[in-house]
């Protein structure tokens, strides 16, 4: 027998034992008073519905303590059952064959550490949930919709971290960029001299650049602001760099002392409303005194139109097209056309500056060329001394390799100058591509002409000497024997000597011809007499002509007879 049944006997045992003493001691007092039958029975009924409902009321109480156990555990299942959705656990509790308060319990075992959890999971996400607000205000963001199940899960918590994270990390990044243009922005008010007057340029400046909002809009304008100050600081920038110019340009006019304009100049820096006002005023003073000294200015304008025209290698005639260089009323206009002429040379030589260094550097090699062709004909330059014409023949290869390459590439250039302006380059009036090819074509007339010049020179050499050979021969043995005939009276004058015509000289290159910085044409050389043999047709032609014989023999034996042969050829 179990204990709650020896607890049930037990008590049937004890209540039975006081009912019936109980009843035996009434019905002892309600006899002793002497109640009548109905009074006796009715006493009776009293103790039976006093016991019944004292029972009744008892068992009321344990029903309802009993229900309200029940709907405690099914309320704590219940919350287990959220707990899990929302934390995406799966912690259940079997109560089967549990008493009620047992089944609570360990239901409220089980809820406390789940309750625990999901209070802390709740308020960091509630956290969460504040700063993402935050962030996508401050950056002009929208926030995201999570779903209401699982919502306090891992996956979802940390995926709800990561995008906090992530908005933080965009807002360091857009505020570090807008910090950075705040502080341009600021230095560009400073050189500008200018305060923020609209709300929004107050707000851009303020110290307090945490609360600024950094939505596309609002960075976009901070971008607008910066730009609008940039062009305006760069505008006065400008302005004053060209006032600081056209300054500069006055006071070399003026040949103001170095010094003063030093100090001018570090009394008054950069762009600031002072600096500018100054620069003008002392334009001003200046321009004053410019137009007391037009015509000094002008010729000295001359001057550097001059210089630039020889930089360009411009002719007479596209100088003389500039014809306010030939007036003499010297007024402001006056002075104005040439500073513009000035300027617009200026830009000219600036654009093609490279075409003109080229030509310069091809005139050095050219001019190089054409010495170390020269010093090739040169009988001295054999002696070889300080392995001389090693270093020529070096010197000669790498000209060789240079030029065309310079060539090449100034070409290109002055093609592509006059396809983008579409005209012809000039120099001195004349096409530059083609100074270039007559240039070469000039040298390699000048060659051939030397060639056939030298050839020409060698047969004349040979024929004189096969002519020399026979004369010698037979007028020497016969000069030898006897005297030559005295003057005859016809031939009392005195003759000049007849010398045999020698070969030309190669004709030299002129300096200038080759010379590319001055781009003048080749020199037409004039054509060289050639000297004929005079021919035996009267008295005085033939005694010229035996002279000229007998000393062009002696010249021959001086200059191919040994002195041993001569001796031998007198003996014969």
């Amino acid at each position: 027998m179990s204990r709650r049944q020896e607890y049930i006997e037990t008590s049937q045992r004890e209540i039975s034992k006081s009912v019936r003493e109980h009843l035996a001691l009434l019905a002892s007092i309600w006899e002793e008073i002497g109640l009548d039958e109905d009074s006796y029975k009715s006493r009776f009924l009293a103790c039976q519905t006093h016991v019944n409902a004292l029972f009744k009321e008892m068992k009321e109480e344990d029903i309802g303590l009993k229900s309200k156990l029940l709907g405690k555990v099914a309320a704590l299942q219940e919350q287990l059952a959220v707990f899990n959705l929302d934390l995406d656990k799966n912690e259940s509790i079997d109560v089967q064959g549990l008493t009620l308060i047992a089944s609570k319990s360990k239901l409220d075992s089980c809820l406390k550490e789940l309750k625990m959890m999901h209070t802390l999971r709740s308020e960091e996400r509630a956290n969460l949930e504040a700063q993402e607000q935050d962030l996508c205000k401050q950056l002009g963001r929208t926030t995201e919709e999570r779903p209401a199940a699982k919502c306090l899960s891992d996956p979802v918590m940390k995926e709800f971290k990561e995008r906090v994270a992530r908005l933080r990390q965009d807002k360091e990044k857009l505020l570090s960029g807008f910090k950075e243009t705040r502080r341009d922005i600021i230095e560009l008010y400073s050189d500008l001299e200018e305060q923020p007057r609209t709300e929004f340029e107050q707000r851009v400046t303020d110290p307090n650049v945490e609360t600024f909002p950094l939505d596309p809009q609002s960075l976009a304008d901070v971008a607008t602001l910066h730009e609008r100050l940039e062009l305006q600081v760069r505008q006065i920038t400008e302005e004053t760099e060209q006032y600081r110019l056209k300054l500069a340009n006055l006071w070399d006019r003026l040949e103001v002392d170095p010094m003063v304009r030093t100090i001018f100049l570090e009394n008054y820096p950069g762009i600031r409303k002072t600096t500018r006002k100054e620069l003008r005023n002392e334009i001003a003073r200046c321009e004053e005194l410019k137009k007391q000294n037009l015509e000094r200015f002008t010729l000295r304008m001359r001057d550097e139109l001059l210089g630039l025209w020889e930089q360009c290698h411009m002719s007479e005639e596209e100088r003389a097209a500039f014809e306010p260089f030939r007036s003499l009323d010297f007024t402001e206009e006056l002075l104005e056309l040439h500073e513009a002429e000035v300027k617009r040379l200026e830009m000219y030589l600036a654009d093609n500056r490279e075409i003109f260094d080229l030509l310069s550097k091809r005139a050095e090699l050219w001019d190089r060329m054409c010495q170390l062709e020269q010093a090739a004909t040169d009988s001295n330059r054999l002696n070889n001394r300080g392995g001389q014409l090693l270093k020529e023949e070096k010197e000669r290869k790498q000209i060789q390799k240079e030029l065309p390459k310079v060539e090449e590439r100034v070409k290109k250039l002055i093609h592509a100058r006059e396809e983008a302006n579409g005209e012809p380059f000039l120099l001195n009036g004349h096409r530059a591509s083609l100074v270039l090819k007559e240039q070469w074509e000039a040298k390699r007339k000048l060659k051939e002409a030397e060639k056939q010049n030298k050839k020409i020179a060698q047969q004349r050499q040979l024929e004189r000497d096969a002519m020399m050979g026979t004369t010698m021969m037979n007028g020497v043995n016969n000069n030898l024997k006897r005297k030559l005939v005295p003057n005859t009276p016809e031939l009392g004058r005195k003759l000049p000597r007849v010398t045999p015509a020698k070969a030309p000289l190669p004709t030299k290159v002129s300096s200038t011809a080759g010379k590319v910085g001055k781009f003048a044409r080749p020199v037409a050389r004039p054509t060289q007499r050639k000297l004929k043999m005079p021919s035996p047709t009267s008295s005085t032609t033939q005694v010229a002509f035996k002279l000229e014989v007998q000393n062009m023999a002696e010249e021959s034996i001086a200059s191919t007879i040994s002195y041993t042969d001569f001796t031998v050829s007198l003996n014969s």
